[in-house]
């Protein structure tokens, strides 16, 4: 079983921008990687292997790839996969720009006719046996993945980074992890056991600073009538200032900034956050008037996603919602408690 490692970055973004089809040939990446060449197929697998499924011959331990081009298609740089067709002269490219190529009637790099690609089953089956660890291997993700995969898996890998929002903290690690030493190092609320209601609503006591929430949230699919639910761990801040409360929210996505050079999630996450006060007496007897104050405070609005990788957001930069200190109960002195109702757009 080779050992793994990778001694640079790789940016798909920065490689697209260095060439079109028929453009300048780009420089090759000066970059080592030591692959795993253990068998099996599929996109992933555990970070070890029983001695039986790896049929590396003997007093090889390693392989060396020195260029990782090499596993790149020439025109859109992305890395091959199956299917692979070259050139007469073995230029490998992906099926997606052999297509494209059928126009043009030539490789880009040697000029041969394109037409007369075909398939490169050696290549396929040598992208196939390639395995690299997921990027985010310290952080606790076991995974083997296919070369080709590696990017994707990068967008969706639940070891993914968050940072903590303490000003003075460091910690980096995954949301469940952040949660763990939020909890324990600095003993802020966080709580991971609430359930919503049958109007998906959640009650939450805030309490002043930062409040950590792992909920449930329900999707809303324009494109399908039924709704389903993803966990989503959200940061409510609570400011107290002389005459109001200030409560932010905030979603923790350590996918928010996009990976590998991919985009950021799209998916829109709205925040419906209520605050309700009762307050009210009544006389049996006939001539008193009932006295009875009812307010609901209902504000519905956009929630950011951030890793915070660059800190906390500025409070001015995202909505916040202001609760007058004249509306709040007694017993919400030390936690005001609220109403919220998450939904993501799909």
């Amino acid at each position: 079983m080779a050992a793994l490692q990778d001694s640079g970055s790789k940016d798909p973004a920065a490689k697209r921008a260095g060439r079109g089809v028929g453009g300048e040939p780009k420089q090759k990446r000066a970059r080592s990687i030591v692959v795993d060449t253990g068998g099996g197929g599929g996109s992933s697998a555990p970070a070890t292997a029983p001695a039986s499924e790896s049929r590396a011959h003997p007093g090889s331990a390693a392989a060396s790839l020195v260029d990782a081009d090499a596993l790149d298609c020439v025109v859109c740089y992305l890395p091959l996969k199956p299917p692979i067709f070259q050139c007469d002269v073995g230029h490998a490219v992906c099926s997606r720009c052999r297509d494209k190529l059928q126009a043009t009637g030539k490789c880009p790099v040697c000029r041969a006719v394109a037409g007369r690609y075909r398939r490169c089953h050696v290549m396929e089956q040598l992208v196939e046996s390639i395995r690299v660890p997921c990027a985010y291997a310290a952080h606790g993700c076991a995974l083997r993945l296919v070369y080709y995969d590696q990017e994707s898996h990068l967008l969706v890998c639940e070891h993914a980074p968050c940072h903590c929002p303490g000003e003075a903290c460091s910690f980096v690690g995954s949301m469940a992890a952040l949660l763990d030493h939020c909890s324990t190092a600095h003993k802020w609320p966080c709580i991971t056991t609430v359930k919503p209601n049958d109007e998906d609503e959640l009650t939450i006591c805030l309490h002043d600073g930062f409040n950590f929430i792992l909920a449930d949230c329900s999707t809303d699919n324009k494109n399908q009538s039924s709704t389903a639910s993803i966990q989503c761990l959200l940061l409510m801040t609570v400011a107290r200032h002389p005459y109001a409360r200030i409560i932010s929210v905030h979603c923790i996505d350590p996918h928010a900034a996009g990976s590998g050079g991919q985009v950021a999630t799209s998916k829109e996450m709205q925040c419906q956050l209520q605050y309700s006060l009762h307050k009210g007496s009544c006389s049996l007897s006939g001539n008193d008037p009932v006295i009875y104050n009812w307010q609901i405070q209902v504000s519905r609005f956009r929630v950011a996603r951030t890793d915070l990788s660059n800190g906390l957001p500025k409070p001015d930069d995202c909505f916040q919602v202001v609760v007058p200190n004249s509306v709040i109960e007694d017993y919400d002195k030390d936690g005001i408690k609220v109403n919220v109702r998450i939904i993501i757009k799909e």
